[in-house]
């Protein structure tokens, strides 16, 4: 136990008398940073930017800045240009003797908040043109409450009152500011041409306004009447993104959709309520392609699904539905109920059909058992007398002078009278009265008693009863009697 206690005295000792030594990592070789300050909304101030090259004499050095247009607004600068709407570069050299580069960058406050102007891309090389790197550097501007009125105009302007509200039609905006799918472009307003965005495909123009408190934005233009409307775009996926905008002159909706108005960021925008579908709204639109379409609004889940895509004019005139439009319509509407209806009908004449048809066969069979108990075979023992027809035709018309005749048409038939045919009837009249016994002669002559003595005739041969029987059965055989059958 001793030797152990021994030997961690012994280590300890040794680890105190060894030097410790820090671990220092390089740091970079240069830096740049800015000065930070507070101002006012309307006052100017000024950034100082300074590169520095630790240890080493500064050769050149270039340096991109950007900064937030909504807050600040770019005067000048030594040695610093705008590359493009929020993006500024300073470009500059070393005297030979520093180790540092200084620039000044003016500004005028817009909006009262928190905002900072970063450095970006930087580029630095010492005296021997070896490349210094650098340090990335911030600036922090807090801008408080101020003189709106302060702010100076840059380019054109000109009052116009939207809604009621007064506003200024400036050019002080930054290309990063215009929406997607536009570019800058130019517009005529009351005879002066304006700096704008324009759409290409879709025509469609946007205007920089100012309101009373110096906060701008793209409002839509409308060069026809030279109206503003409010401009808002919604990104819809990573790529694409719509601008809502008023379709109650361009679409005709169906008369099941009604008016609506939708609130986005604090505006009203017009819609249709989706009639079959609940918490859903219909929007008109145009997307970053230029492509205007209607589009689907969920309320709930807030997303956006594009419809169909409608003809559109700059008006276009109500028109009345006609009679068949609205027939679809409440097919459409009703179409389950209607599909009810054409089945029940169907099963109803179904029904008749199979009705109908026993009757028939109902009817066939009475009247076969009717022609089994007369006997009646309707297609060979008694088949359906044909009505006689005069046996005499009628004479062509060169035999027509030899005939006496007309027509019956109770009897339907043809009478002729031949002279010749009177003639021999005549005759035949004649001998018959010759033969025939004369008034108050003998008739004893012409009749024999004997031929008709009654020797034969024995009452005794006559039954009554069997007479009778016979008579019935004559009178029963002789009588037809028909049923009738009631078919209803």
């Amino acid at each position: 136990m001793k030797i152990l206690k021994r030997i961690a005295t012994m280590l300890l000792t040794v680890s105190l008398l060894v030097p410790c030594f820090a671990t220092i990592s390089m740091a970079a070789d240069g830096i740049v940073f800015f000065t930070d300050l507070e101002t006012k909304v309307g006052d100017t101030l000024t950034i100082t930017g300074t590169v520095v090259a630790r240890n080493d004499t500064i050769g050149d050095a270039r340096v991109e800045m950007t900064y937030d247009t909504t807050y600040l607004r770019f005067i000048e600068g030594d040695g610093v240009s705008e590359s493009e709407s929020g993006k500024l570069v300073f470009s500059g050299s070393g005297d030979g003797s520093s180790d540092r580069l200084e620039y000044n960058m003016q500004f005028q406050a817009l909006l009262e908040g928190n905002t900072r102007v970063e450095q970006g891309s930087t580029s630095v090389t010492n005296q021997n043109g070896e490349t210094v790197d650098c340090e990335t550097g911030f600036a922090d501007v807090v801008i408080g409450e101020g003189d709106p009125g302060k702010i100076l105009p840059v380019g054109n302007t000109k009052s116009v009152t939207v809604n009621g509200a007064e506003y200024t039609l400036s050019e002080a905006f930054n290309e990063s500011e215009i929406p997607t799918g536009f570019a800058a472009g130019e517009f005529d307003y009351e005879g002066e041409t304006f700096k704008g965005a324009v759409q290409a495909n879709s025509g469609l123009t946007a205007a920089y306004l100012i309101d009373s408190d110096q906060s701008g934005k793209f409002w839509l233009y409308n060069t026809e009447d030279s109206s503003f409307y409010p401009f808002e775009e919604i990104m819809i996926s990573d790529t694409y993104s719509i601008v809502i905008l008023d379709g109650t002159n361009e679409v005709k909706m169906p008369e099941k959709y009604v008016e609506a108005s939708l609130d986005i960021n604090g505006v009203s925008f017009p819609a249709w309520v989706e009639p079959d579908r609940d918490g859903f709204l219909i929007l008109y639109a145009v997307n970053n392609d230029g492509d205007k379409s209607l589009y689907l609004y969920d309320t709930l889940e807030h997303t956006y699904q594009r419809m169909e895509t409608p003809k559109t004019g700059t008006t276009v005139a109500p028109k009345e539905e006609s009679k068949l439009d609205k027939v679809l319509g409440v097919i459409s509407d009703y179409l389950i109920w209607v599909l009810v209806g054409v089945g029940c009908l169907i099963f109803i004449m179904f029904i008749l059909l199979i009705v109908t048809a026993v009757k028939l066969r109902n009817r066939n069979v009475e009247l076969d058992e009717l022609y089994d108990e007369y006997g009646i075979d309707v297609e060979e023992d008694n088949p359906k007398v044909q009505p006689k027809k005069n046996q005499f035709k009628k004479p062509a018309e060169e035999d027509e002078d030899d005939f006496d005749d007309f027509y019956d048409e109770d009897d339907d038939a043809y009478y002729y009278d031949d002279e010749e045919a009177d003639d021999d009837l005549a005759e035949l009249r004649e001998d018959f009265m010759s033969a025939a016994p004369q008034p108050n002669s003998n008739l004893d002559e012409y009749y024999d008693d004997d031929d008709y003595a009654d020797d034969d005739y024995d009452s005794d041969d006559y039954d009554e009863d069997s007479y009778e029987a016979t008579s019935a059965k004559s009178t029963r055989d002789d009588t037809f009697e028909m049923d009738f059958i009631d078919l209803e």
